[in-house]
C-alpha cells in the first residue's frame, strides 16, 4: 500500500446531512416563539420608556417583581430571532447547495424582498413619527437628549437623511447610528450581513472541497468576499453570528438525528428549558460579559429548539396554529414599527417624568402596548402581509422562479 493511499479518506455523502423539512406542527412551533420574541422586545421597550427603574422602587410588590423581570429579556429575544433565522435560512441555503439547486438570484429577490417590504415603510413612518414629535413637541426636550436607560444615542441627531440611506443599506452600528429614535434596528444590520455570510462561506468552502480547476478561481474570489466581508462587519457582528450558526446546527442536527425513546426526548426537554432558563437568569444577574452572554443564550435556546422539534407529530391544533401563525404574521413589522410610535406617545403623555407602576400607571402602560400592537399589525396588512406578492413580481421581473 502506497503512503497515498494510507492517507486518502473516504468520500463523504454531505447530503445525509441536509435539513429536512419542518412539519407542520414544528412551523406553529417557530412561528409562536417569533411572536413571543417581538412581544418581549416591544414591552420590555414600554417599561422602559414609561416607568421608572427597578432601583428607584422603595417597597417592590412580588407583581411588580414579576412584570419588571418578565419585560427585560429584550436583548435576549434578539437572540432568540438570531437562531431562528439561523436556522430556517441556512437550511434553505444548505440544502439547495448540496442538490444543485442554489441560485444567487433567487436567494437574494427572497432575502431582499422579505427585509425591504418591512424595511421601507418602517424608516419613513420612524420619520414622520420622530418629524412630528420632535417639531410639535419640541418644548418637552424628549427628542434632543438621549432616552433613559436605552444608551447614549439623541434620536434628533441621528434623524438625518446620511443616517436614513445608512440604515436603508444596513450599515448602521458599522458606518452610521440607526436612524432616529429606532435603536432596534441595530439587528437588521446583523441578520443582512449574516444573509450575505453564510452563503459566501458555504459556496467558498463546497469549492475548496471539489478543487476542480474551473472552480479555482471562483473558489478563490469567494474566499476574498468571505474575509471581506469580515473585515468590514468587524468584531461585535461577527459574534453575533456565532450565535446565528448555532440555529445552523440546529438545522443540521434536527436533520441528521431523531431522538425515539420519549423518555430521552421528555429528559431531555426539560435539562434543555432548565439550561435555558439558567442561562436566561445569568445574563440578568450581569456576572458575564454581554457577548458571552449571547453565546451562551443562543447556544442554550438551540439546544431547547432541537429537543422541542424532536418532538413535534406531523398533526397540529388548529386553533393554536392560527394564533402562532397570527403572531408571526407581523413581529417583523413589530420589531421595525413599535419604537418611534412608542416614543411619541411617551412625548404626548407623559415626557417629563416616567412613571411609578401603581395600578393606574400599569393600565396605561398596557394600553399603550396594546396601541402599538395595533397599529404594527394594521401597518403588516399592507406591509409583511404582501411580502408573497412583492416576492413573485420581483422573481418575474428579474426572470426567476418563485421559491418559497
Amino acid at each position: 500500500m502506497t503512503k497515498a493511499a494510507i492517507w486518502r479518506f473516504p468520500q463523504l455523502d454531505f447530503r445525509t446531512w441536509a435539513p429536512r423539512p419542518i412539519s407542520q406542527s414544528a412551523s406553529a412551533h417557530l412561528d409562536l416563539i417569533r411572536g413571543i420574541a417581538a412581544l418581549a422586545v416591544m414591552w420590555g421597550h414600554v417599561r422602559t420608556l414609561y416607568f421608572v427603574d427597578y432601583q428607584s422602587l422603595r417597597i417592590p410588590s412580588w407583581l411588580i417583581k414579576i412584570i419588571y423581570f418578565a419585560t427585560g429579556f429584550g436583548h435576549q429575544a434578539v437572540m432568540v430571532f438570531f437562531v431562528l433565522s439561523g436556522c430556517l435560512i441556512s437550511s434553505t441555503v444548505i440544502k439547495t447547495s448540496l442538490f444543485n439547486t442554489w441560485s444567487w438570484r433567487n436567494y437574494a429577490i427572497n432575502r431582499a424582498t422579505r427585509l425591504y417590504v418591512v424595511l421601507i415603510p418602517g424608516l419613513v413612518l420612524g420619520l414622520v413619527w420622530d418629524s412630528i414629535g420632535s417639531s410639535l413637541l419640541e418644548g418637552n426636550g424628549i427628542y434632543k437628549s438621549p432616552i433613559a436607560g436605552l444608551g447614549p444615542a439623541i434620536p434628533l441627531e441621528n434623524l438625518t437623511l446620511k443616517n436614513f440611506i445608512g440604515n436603508l443599506f444596513y450599515l448602521q452600528t458599522i458606518m452610521c447610528p440607526t436612524f432616529g429614535s429606532n435603536g432596534p434596528l441595530w439587528s437588521l444590520t446583523n441578520e443582512f450581513w449574516y444573509y450575505v455570510l453564510f452563503p459566501l462561506g458555504l459556496s467558498a468552502g463546497i469549492g475548496w472541497r471539489k478543487r476542480t480547476q474551473g472552480y479555482t478561481i471562483h473558489t478563490t474570489v469567494l474566499t476574498i468576499l468571505t474575509i471581506g466581508v469580515c473585515v468590514f462587519v468587524g468584531r461585535g457582528i461577527l459574534m453575533g453570528f456565532l450565535v446565528w450558526l448555532a440555529g445552523c446546527a440546529l438545522a443540521l442536527s434536527h436533520g441528521k438525528f431523531q431522538i425515539e425513546s420519549k423518555l430521552t426526548w421528555t429528559l431531555g426537554l426539560a435539562l434543555s428549558l432548565l439550561l435555558f432558563s439558567g442561562a436566561l437568569s445569568a445574563t440578568r444577574i450581569g456576572k458575564i460579559s454581554e457577548k458571552a452572554s449571547d453565546i451562551l443564550v443562543g447556544t442554550a435556546f438551540a439546544l431547547f429548539l432541537f429537543f422541542v422539534l424532536q418532538g413535534t407529530g406531523k398533526t397540529v391544533n388548529v386553533i393554536y396554529s392560527q394564533l402562532a401563525r397570527l403572531c408571526a404574521g407581523f413581529s417583523y413589522s413589530l420589531y421595525v414599527l413599535h419604537f418611534p410610535f412608542l416614543l411619541f406617545l411617551r412625548a404626548c403623555v407623559t415626557p417629563k417624568r416616567r412613571w411609578v407602576p401603581d395600578t393606574s400607571h400599569l393600565v396605561c402602560g398596557f394600553l399603550v402596548g396594546v396601541a402599538a400592537l395595533t397599529f404594527a399589525w394594521s401597518v403588516s396588512l399592507f406591509t409583511e402581509r404582501k411580502t408573497g406578492t412583492v416576492r413573485a413580481w420581483a422573481m418575474g421581473l428579474f426572470g426567476s422562479k418563485v421559491v418559497p
